[in-house]
């Protein structure tokens, strides 16, 4: 829940290396260097700066957390109540498991039933380890868009156009992303959350979409699209929904976006919002920002190489983008 006297949030911070995790360079991802400063110890500082935040828990293997966390010169400070939680195997169980963990007067071991009446609209953040470019204006930009008393669970967009930024450019390595074309804009996941995880009724299939969350070829495509044809309470105008969407990502590139006979096949951000509640039975809206750190993630060698090439470039340029809407204020 938003904590009452400081309108703030706790925090997760997912870092597991097991389940549908995959490694980058035979690494947990949240553990590789940049500048010999572990990932993770960036994003934690960006959360512990972010006014948004109220305390941090971090759910992964402890023992190398503890390690990284106690590096030299690292940008993490502990400003904020830090909790560090062992991994368990799949990434729902990492994050239901650090949620319990945030409920006032749990104790690991204890069945949770008991606090679901008094924790139903208990509210967390939800971001993984490694997004090194994340920083506290974004957090906060996506947070303050946070109406916690319309809708249970908030899912983080970014436009392409802010993306842009970050692409290859003047001989330096850059990350290009793909994108879902809607009606009016293309916009990726930015990997922020703020949820309500005992008022979404199908929680659990958050973790059967994620095992197939790699979408660039079409038996990837397929197999998801099959893991969602077998979930119950789906219904045809969520199928649909996931249909349109790949339909209207293969139009752009084939240079067709602009074609009014296609244009029925582009949702808006409603619908796509309204199809996901059907099929998590909650209440979910989309929240955009556009700053873009959170969205890069690194996914593989290629994408950390260019964060570490043009780390320090990138962030001032979220600075920038800090300080122009603050002023635009």
């Amino acid at each position: 829940m938003v904590h009452a006297a400081t309108g703030q949030l706790d925090v997760i911070v997912t870092a597991g290396d097991r389940g549908a995790s995959r490694p980058v360079l035979q690494t947990n991802k949240v553990f590789l260097p940049i500048a010999g400063i572990p990932v993770i110890n960036y994003v934690l500082s960006a959360v512990e700066r972010a006014r948004a935040t109220a305390r941090i828990f971090v759910v992964g293997d402890t023992a190398h957390l503890q390690e990284a966390l106690s590096v030299a010169n690292s940008p993490f400070q502990g400003r904020r109540p830090l909790t560090l939680i062992e991994q368990d195997n799949s990434l729902y169980d990492n994050v239901w498991k650090a949620f319990l963990h945030t409920l006032p007067g749990y104790e690991p071991g204890m069945d949770w039933h008991p606090f679901a009446e008094s924790a139903a609209d208990k509210a967390v953040l939800v971001l993984p380890g490694d997004i090194p470019l994340a920083t506290p204006a974004e957090i906060d930009a996506f947070v303050d868009h946070c109406d916690l008393t319309r809708y249970d669970y908030f899912l983080g967009l970014t436009p392409e156009s802010a993306l842009a930024a970050y692409a290859p450019q003047a001989g330096q390595p850059g990350i290009r992303m793909a994108h879902f074309p809607l009606r009016d804009v293309r916009v990726r996941q930015n990997n922020l959350h703020v949820v309500k995880p005992l008022r979404i009724a199908n929680r659990h299939y958050i973790q059967r979409v994620y095992n197939s969350r790699y979408q660039k070829r079409l038996t990837d495509i397929l197999r998801l699209l099959w893991q969602i044809i077998i979930l119950p309470d789906v219904s045809l105008r969520c199928l649909w929904a996931f249909v349109c969407l790949h339909i209207a990502h293969l139009i752009t590139r084939l240079g067709w976006g602009n074609s009014r006979w296609f244009r029925p096949l582009f949702l808006d951000l409603p619908m796509v919002a309204s199809r996901l509640s059907q099929a998590l039975q909650t209440r979910v809206t989309l929240v955009t920002t556009y700053y873009g750190g959170c969205t890069l993630d690194v996914d593989n060698a290629e994408h950390y190489e260019a964060i570490c090439t043009n780390f320090t470039r990138w962030l001032a340029h979220q600075d920038r983008l800090a300080k122009e809407l603050k002023d635009l204020r």
